[in-house]
């Protein structure tokens, strides 16, 4: 089953939005800036909620860790927390779309949480844009939706049966197309 390759890395993508979330709400709050930390809460909110209810608690490590130290200087640190916080949704994103039914329309059960996360991921680009410039958020959006198609399709190809090569490869073509479809939409719904 695809969805059971998939897991460890939506597992990973909430615990990202999450950490990026809290990380963003805890520097808006020291900044004074209420607006964007409700952004920051806002676009964490579905995230936060699936980690409580799949008990992933124990993998959010110290935001200061992630983003401080890799980042020393504080504009670094912001850019690559919004950065993590799109790349998270984007996963989630595209976890739907690949769950999303044949005929293209949501899968009943997950309506709700899908509507939920493509919102976030739109509260997420927001903010973003809010805080820096058009060309950086357009750079980290792209960056972000390349890396999370990449790992969706090759964790859905992974489940999928050894098959000739050029089949597998109409299929990677088409599943990266379905994937970034859903990005963009998530984007413009």
């Amino acid at each position: 089953m695809p969805s059971n390759h998939l897991t460890p890395y939506v597992d990973a993508w909430t615990v990202q939005a999450v950490m990026a979330s809290r990380w963003l709400t805890r520097l808006y709050r020291t900044l004074r800036d209420d607006h964007q930390a409700a952004t920051a809460i806002q676009a964490g909110a579905p995230a936060e909620e699936r980690l409580k209810r799949l008990g992933l608690h124990g993998r959010v490590s110290s935001m200061d860790v992630l983003f401080n130290q890799d980042h020393p200087e504080e504009i670094q640190a912001e850019e690559a927390a919004w950065t993590a916080l799109i790349e998270g949704h984007a996963g989630l994103s595209a976890f739907f779309a690949i769950t999303d039914s044949t005929d293209g329309k949501p899968s009943p059960g997950l309506r709700g949480p899908r509507n939920a996360t493509f919102g976030a991921f739109r509260k997420a680009i927001q903010g973003f844009h809010t805080a820096f410039p058009n060309s950086t958020v357009t750079k980290g959006v792209a960056l972000a939706t390349q890396r999370v198609t990449k790992t969706c399709v090759e964790a859905f190809l992974a489940s999928v049966e050894e098959g000739d090569p050029d089949q597998r490869e109409h299929l990677r073509v088409a599943l990266e197309a379905c994937v970034l479809e859903a990005l963009n939409k998530a984007v413009t719904e």
